[in-house]
């Protein structure tokens, strides 16, 4: 009976622990901690914002991006990225994606640092080289994620953005090829309904 009581203590600590963790991970910008939950839905800023992130997550079999800028007082979308999930650079991708989305604005940062976190969390295990992994975050900086976040001298640069996260069941324990394009309507139709969504405040603003 005490081993039963101390292992479910133990439990019940790191959960606590685990969502404690979630809660200090995301900071609105007047100071308010934020879950996670609430930085999908709000941002962490209450002005203009220069865009979004429309992310979708199936579990096993692929995480879609959908990037959304304003211009000329619209938001618009621009082309979608698609991290299958069973490739190295899906997983590269994808989770290089989500952990960025963990560090603020102002944040000191280290490229070398954040590399050698992402191996040694994620692909220690695996045939993943770190060089695969820094060549992937330099992309990202230069190119497709260059209107969100960058790297000011030693700091860590987020522009401000609403995030719109959505997970959704395919069905299948097993890897399916086919399961994006199942899905692709009904992802098409919520972004687009998001996109709606921020001109509708835009036009009120």
């Amino acid at each position: 009976m005490l081993d039963m009581l101390l292992k479910v203590e133990t439990e019940i600590r790191q959960t606590i622990r685990n969502a404690q963790n979630t809660r200090q991970l995301f900071r609105h910008e007047s100071g308010r901690q934020l879950m996670l939950s609430e930085v999908m839905e709000h941002g962490v800023t209450d002005g203009p914002i220069i865009g979004a992130l429309a992310i979708f997550y199936a579990p096993g079999q692929f995480l879609t991006l959908d990037r959304i800028i304003a211009k000329n007082q619209q938001f618009k979308k621009q082309r979608r990225i698609i991290y299958y999930l069973d490739s190295r650079t899906g997983q590269i991708g994808s989770t290089l994606l989500l952990e960025l989305l963990k560090i603020q604005d102002g944040e000191k940062f280290s490229k070398a640092e954040f590399v050698q976190k992402i191996d040694k969390d994620y692909f220690e295990d695996f045939t993943v080289s770190s060089g695969e992994i820094n060549e992937a975050l330099s992309r990202m900086f230069r190119k497709t994620m260059k209107n969100y976040f960058g790297i000011n001298g030693r700091f860590f640069s987020r522009k401000p953005f609403s995030i719109y996260f959505r997970k959704i069941k395919v069905g299948k324990n097993t890897f399916d090829k086919n399961a994006y394009e199942m899905r692709k309507h009904e992802i098409d139709h919520q972004v687009n309904q998001f996109i709606n969504k921020l001109n509708a405040t835009f036009s009120k603003s």
